[in-house]
C-alpha cells in the first residue's frame, strides 16, 4: 500500500483485550472510504495480555501495522510516530481503550467528500464509565458552552463550519481526539502533537489547528470515550497541571496575543482547581501558591481573591 484515504493512529500501553475492541471498531466501519489503514503505536507495553494482542494483530490483518515508541513517552509522542508513518491523506485518532461508534466514520467522511477545502472535521462523543452502560447523551451537545456554539448544527442536523475558531476553542474544546479527522498536511504544518505534554496535548493541538484551518463539526456522536481507573496516562497528580502547561505555552506565543485575556482566565481557573486539590490533600503551602497564581492571572476577579483568602485562613 503506497497511499490510502485514511490512516487511524492508536497509541497503546497496557490495555489488554480492549485494544482489539478499539481496532475492530475502526475496521468494522461501513463507509465510502476506499482504503484505510490502522497504525497501532506501542508505547512500551509491559503486560503479557497486551503484548499477545499486539502479536496477534501484527500477523493477522494486512490493514493493521504495529509500530513501537521508544520508551514510555506518552500518547502525544506515540501519535506523532503514527502520523509520521501514516500513508493516508487524512489521519484519524483513537485511544486503545475507546471505540468508534457505527456510522461515525461515514458521518465525518461525508464532509470530506462534499467540502473540498476541509482540513479538519470533528464530531461528538458519549461517555462510557467503567462498570456501566455507555451514556446515551452526546457530550458536546449538552455541555454548557459548547452547546451554544454548536446549537445550529444540532438544530439542523447538518455539519457546520466554524471559521478559524481560535476563541471558541480557547474557551472550551469543541471536539475530542477520538472524534477528529485531520489532513496529514495540516498535521505537518502544526508539527503534530506537542510531545512535551503528557496530557492536554489534544487541547493544545486543537487551539493551534483553529488558527490554521476552519473546523467542520458533525452533530453526531461518533465515538465512545471510556473512563476507567487504568487510563492511558493515569497518575496521581494535581488535576490541572498539564492544562496549565498547555495554556502557558500558548500564552507565551505572540501569535495568540489576541486571546491572552481568555487564556489568563483559563489559567486562573486551572490554578484554582489545583488549589482545591492541594487543600484536600492537606498540602497547605501549595494550596496557597496555586491560589496566588490564580490571582496573578485575574487580579480583578473577586472569586480569585476569595479563594486565596480561604487557602490562607486554612494555613493559620
Amino acid at each position: 500500500m503506497t497511499g490510502c484515504d485514511l490512516s487511524v493512529v492508536i497509541p497503546c500501553h497496557n490495555v489488554g483485550t480492549l485494544l482489539s475492541e478499539a481496532i475492530n471498531s475502526v475496521l468494522d466501519q461501513k463507509s465510502s472510504v476506499e482504503e484505510l489503514e490502522v497504525i497501532v503505536v506501542d508505547d512500551h507495553t509491559s503486560d503479557g495480555e497486551t503484548l499477545e494482542e499486539l502479536r496477534k494483530w501484527a500477523r493477522g490483518d494486512s490493514r493493521v501495522r504495529i509500530l513501537s515508541n521508544e520508551g514510555v513517552r506518552g500518547p502525544a509522542a506515540a501519535r506523532n510516530v503514527g502520523i509520521r508513518a501514516s500513508r493516508g491523506r487524512w489521519v484519524g485518532f483513537l485511544d486503545s481503550d475507546d471505540v468508534w461508534l457505527p456510522g461515525g466514520l461515514q458521518a465525518r467522511w461525508r464532509v470530506v467528500e462534499t467540502e473540498p477545502s476541509a482540513e479538519w472535521v470533528g464530531g461528538d462523543l458519549r461517555i462510557w464509565r467503567s462498570g456501566s452502560a455507555p451514556s446515551t447523551s452526546s457530550f458536546f451537545q449538552h455541555a454548557e458552552w459548547s452547546s451554544v456554539v454548536l446549537a445550529d448544527a444540532y438544530a439542523t442536523g447538518r455539519a457546520i463550519r466554524l471559521r478559524r475558531p481560535v476563541a471558541q476553542f480557547v474557551r472550551t474544546p469543541l471536539t475530542w481526539t477520538g472524534a477528529a479527522l485531520v489532513t496529514r498536511d495540516l498535521l505537518a504544518r502544526l508539527d503534530g502533537f506537542e510531545a512535551r505534554l503528557r496530557k492536554a496535548e489534544d487541547l493544545h493541538l486543537w487551539i493551534r489547528a483553529a488558527r490554521e484551518a476552519d473546523f467542520f463539526f458533525v452533530p453526531q456522536a461518533v465515538a465512545l470515550y471510556r473512563q476507567r481507573p487504568q487510563s492511558l496516562m493515569h497518575e496521581a497528580e494535581p488535576p490541572e497541571d498539564w492544562t496549565i502547561r498547555a495554556y502557558t505555552m500558548l500564552l507565551e506565543d505572540d501569535r495568540y496575543a489576541p486571546y491572552r485575556r481568555e487564556l489568563h482566565r483559563k489559567l486562573a481557573f486551572a490554578h484554582s482547581q489545583n488549589a482545591v486539590y492541594y487543600r484536600r490533600e492537606g498540602n497547605r503551602r501549595r494550596a496557597v501558591s496555586a491560589a496566588a497564581r490564580s490571582v496573578l492571572h485575574t487580579p480583578a476577579v473577586a472569586t480569585a481573591w476569595r479563594n486565596l483568602a480561604g487557602a490562607l485562613l486554612r494555613c493559620w
